[in-house]
């Protein structure tokens, strides 16, 4: 069983987890599909509401922050669709190289708050806007401070995943 990997979201009896499922590939949403609404990833499990899925997504922040400070590769490898892009001051970064960076010396978080978190679902669609109070580094330099931003997520295979992301500095004048 994978350590830290579970990430249980009692508030709606989802559990995400990156022992369980494999990644699965991308497919292509139908347009004849009769509901844009979400399906549970069981049978058994009853429909979740835009609320439900909301706070996941806030718990999910969280234990992604976690995951970045930890290093968790199987978290962080299920939490990035894989046609993830990030910006931010670097320029774009896909799925191989943010975890590349993340899980090798390039990327060390130390610590990381999260603020100002609100999240928005439009169906199978959900937005994450926050600010994150960080001690981190990139190659070396020091990169510690406050930065915005916004987290875009897919209801893919029963499961939020990250598809794009984009951070910016907050600079006070």
């Amino acid at each position: 069983m994978c350590r830290a990997a579970r990430v249980g979201l009692l508030a709606t009896g989802l559990i995400l987890s990156a022992c369980e499922r494999p990644s699965a590939p991308i497919e292509s949403q139908s347009r004849s599909r009769p509901s844009v609404r979400p399906t549970a990833a069981k049978a058994d499990l009853p429909p979740i509401s835009d609320e439900q899925r909301g706070r996941a997504l806030l718990e999910l922040e969280h234990a992604y922050s976690q995951a970045l400070i930890k290093r968790d590769r199987a978290f962080l490898q299920t939490y990035y669709a894989q046609d993830w892009r990030g910006g931010n001051w670097l320029g774009f970064w896909t799925k191989a190289t943010m975890l590349k960076a993340v899980l090798g010396a390039r990327y060390e978080v130390r610590s990381m708050k999260l603020q100002n978190l609100q999240a928005r679902v439009f169906g199978d669609v959900g937005i994450v806007q926050g600010v994150s109070n960080e001690v981190t580094r990139v190659d070396g330099r020091d990169t510690s401070g406050r930065w915005t931003f916004t987290d875009v997520f897919a209801w893919r295979h029963g499961r939020w995943v990250a598809v794009a992301s984009q951070t910016a500095e907050v600079r006070v004048q």
